[in-house]
Parts: structure tokens; sequence; C-alpha cells
């Protein structure tokens, strides 16, 4: 047989209206992200921005290979579908391209018009929902301070009607995570089966967040999730959820496809609206800008000096680390997220692991 070469693939995750949103969540990590820097909001991408973007997905790839393009926020369809018609049309100029597109919304803008339109262009959706109504509306709501649930849920049954894929993604909060069996319930009652669980960050400056999720109601919390899972799975019902899918694949030996859970970090490339390049969603902080498009390509990009500093200072050395029985599997994790789980003292993904990694290492996919 013939080996084939390994195709070349660049991954990008585009602001397309910067941190501009229509709604006001009480826990928002990017609107603490853009009150931390000098220009908050960089409006919305323009038609020159988009095409100098396109011609350099071309130029790292060279004409060929693969692009997994995500859009996220803010909230990306404030954008406009104009914006993303515009946006995949100019893709369309580069036929050796074959695109992956992402898009990761609220859920409350989503007309019939932009179902078809993701479907055309085979979108996967990531819905903001934050479980069951009364998590959802104290958490998520509108300019008015009114729960946005039923509108989301809505969204939900548009896009599965107009055969969109779409994953849940749950913010994981304090309050949340004291109620593992109710949430694992809701999703079942709902058959959404393709689930992503997000762990509250507290806030760049705080130290004490009432909303983030500590050591404590961590492990608590997933431990609790995943017996319910289990058992659900035991009973037939399938649900994919991302921290024991990344772990699954990596007790086999395989890569994890959810950044940070290999403890080091890889530059990403987060492109805000003005064309401004970061190295990570949880660092678009002026401290961090890799350059812009104007100026640099990809590859320029990714070799700076910004871009391995930043690298650089990814590996943890907290005490739980250094004698850990779990170092190959985790290193530490995200070192943004992993103020969730680990202090000083304690790690709670080491309690989540012994709990869970007996079970799952002997599941089948």
């Amino acid at each position: 047989m013939e080996n084939r070469k390994q195709e070349k693939t660049i991954s990008v995750l585009i602001k397309p209206a910067s941190s501009l949103c229509n709604l006001r969540c009480r826990y928002c990590f990017y609107t603490d992200i853009s009150e931390n820097r000098a220009a908050p909001s960089r409006g919305i991408m323009t038609q020159e921005t988009t095409a100098l973007l396109c011609e350099r997905i071309n130029e790292a790839l060279e004409g060929a290979g693969i692009a997994n393009i995500s859009f996220q926020g803010g909230e990306p369809t404030a954008a406009g579908l104009s914006f993303f018609n515009h946006f995949t049309e100019t893709m369309k100029a580069y036929p050796g391209i074959r695109v992956n597109y992402s898009l990761q919304t609220n859920g409350t803008l989503i007309t019939e018009e932009w179902a078809d339109f993701f479907h055309e262009y085979n979108f996967l959706i990531g819905i903001s929902l934050d479980g069951y109504q009364k998590n959802t509306d104290y958490f998520r709501q509108d300019t008015d301070n009114k729960g946005v649930y039923w509108q989301i849920l809505n969204t939900a049954d548009l896009l599965k009607k107009k055969n969109v894929e779409f994953n849940i993604l749950t913010v994981v909060t304090r309050q949340l995570a004291e109620h593992p069996k109710a949430l694992y319930q809701f999703y079942r009652d709902h058959k959404f089966r393709y689930v992503q669980l997000i762990p509250c960050l507290p806030s760049l400056q705080s130290k004490d967040d009432p909303y983030a999720l500590t050591p404590e109601t961590y492990a608590s919390f997933y431990n609790g999730f995943f017996d319910a899972w289990v058992a659900g799975v035991r009973k037939g019902f399938s649900m994919s959820v991302n921290l024991f899918d990344n772990l699954y694949e990596m007790l086999r030996g395989r890569m994890p496809y959810q950044c940070g859970m290999i403890g080091r970090c890889t530059t990403q490339f987060v492109i805000e609206a003005d064309g401004d390049v970061y190295p990570c969603d949880f660092y678009c902080l002026d401290e961090h800008l890799l350059g812009n498009l104007k100026e640099n390509s990809f590859r320029e990009l990714a070799e700076n000096e910004q871009a391995r500093s930043f690298l650089k200072g990814s590996a943890c050395t907290k005490k739980p680390c250094l004698q850990c029985r779990y170092r190959t599997l985790c290193n530490g994790g995200c070192r943004r997220q992993n103020v969730c789980w680990l202090n000083q003292d304690y790690c709670a993904y080491q309690s989540v692991l012994d709990h869970i990694l007996p079970m799952l290492s002997s599941m089948h996919h």
C-alpha cells in the first residue's frame, strides 16, 4: 500500500464579534478577559480582515490540507449571518482546503435561516445550556435579567429538526456541582448524547469567586456524575462526555482531543475581530498578544518569542504533582483551569481518577 502523506492541518479559533454578546451570564470568563485589556471589544470582523485571514490559512497549508475553523465569542452569531455567508464564500476560493467548521453559541439568536446555513456547511454547533431550568435561568440571562432556558431548548429542537450536529456545553459552577445526578437525569430526559462539562473558573483577579468550582466540589461532582453515567451506559443509554472520552483515549495510548489535558500548552491561534492573534482563549490579554495577521504569517506567530515564552511557563510545579501516580496522564492539566481542582496540598483530579479509571479502563467504546 502506498504511504499517504500526512495532510497538513491548521486549527484556528475566531472571534468574529469580539466580546460582543446579547446575554449577561453571571460567570462569563470572556467579559473578565476583555475588561482586563486596553481595548475590551474589537467590534465585528471586517471583510478585509476576513479575506486576509482566509489567505493566511491558505498560506499556512500551502494550498492543500485541512482547516479546523471554530467561531466563538462573546456571541459569534452577533456578527450576523451575512458575515458567515461571506466567510464561507471566501474559503471556497481555496478548493484544495477541506474545512471543518464549528461554532459555539448561547443559542438565543438562531433562526431557521441560521440552521439551514449550519446544515449546508456541516457546522458542528456547541450550545451553552447549564442543565435544568432553575440553574440555567439563574446563570444565563439577557440584558433585562430574564432567563433564556426555553429559547435555548427551542434552538436545540430546531437544530435536531434541521439535522445539524450539536453538543451541549455546560459550565459546572459550585452551585450546579451539588447536583450531579439531577444534571445527568436532565441530559437523559432530553436525550442529549453529546455533552461537554466545563469547570467554572474564578475571575483573573479573584481568589474567592462565589461560582467557581473548588477542589472539594470538583471531586464530588465528577465522581457523582460518573456513577450516574455508568449506570446509564449499563441500561443502554450511551452519552459522550468530554472528560471521560478523552481519558478513555489516553488510557489506550492515544492523544486526547481536548487541549490542556496533557499538562503542557500548545499554541492555539485565537483570532480577535481586528486580526490580533493570541495563544489561548483563556489568555487573550495584551501581555500575551502574538501579533496581527496584517504583519505576520501563522508560522511567524507560532515561532516568535512571545509564543515560546507562553509555552515555557506552562509546566506545573505544585506539590501534589511532584510525586503523583497519574503524572503521565495529566502533568497538572490546563494551567488556567487547574485552579479548580489543584492547590498546594490537594488534587481533586487525582481522587476523580482514583474513582473512575478502574471502571473506564474496562469499558469498551
